[in-house]
């Protein structure tokens, strides 16, 4: 079942690369569009994902995920290092990130743990971050 109203299929997915971050980060931002995409293949009606997506206060998260089916938000974040003062930080930002009748849910990847074997990244990302 697809939504009754007319969905430009032009604004569902948009992709922004970001000048000052690494190849690294952008292939990881690139593999998690691409693992929804095909996760959520037969529902794409349903389902916004933007890349550098602005959330409030001018933070940015690196993947945004909407699914308006099941009214969840998920707000992907990559770091090459985790620090406990930037969890905490993030935690209180989604915390207060209010998305009318949407859940909200963020994930933290840390770019170091991950392989740079492309194919060890996909399925690291596909089995443990991707919901």
């Amino acid at each position: 079942m697809t939504p009754t109203h007319n969905i430009n299929l032009d604004e569902i997915f948009k992709i922004r690369l970001k000048k000052d971050a690494g190849l690294k980060h952008e292939v990881i931002k690139l593999l998690i569009v691409l693992i929804l995409k095909e996760k959520y293949k037969k529902i794409l009606y349903w389902i916004k994902i933007y890349t550098e997506y602005p959330t409030y206060n001018e933070r940015y998260c690196d993947v945004y995920f909407e699914n308006q089916k099941t009214k969840e938000v998920f707000a992907y974040e990559i770091r090459k290092n985790i620090s406990d003062t930037w969890m905490k930080e993030t935690k209180k930002h989604y915390e207060n990130w209010d998305r009318y009748l949407f859940e909200t849910f963020y994930v933290t990847i840390e770019e170091n743990k991950l392989s740079s074997n492309i194919e060890e990244m996909y399925e690291k990302l596909k089995t443990s971050y991707i919901i």
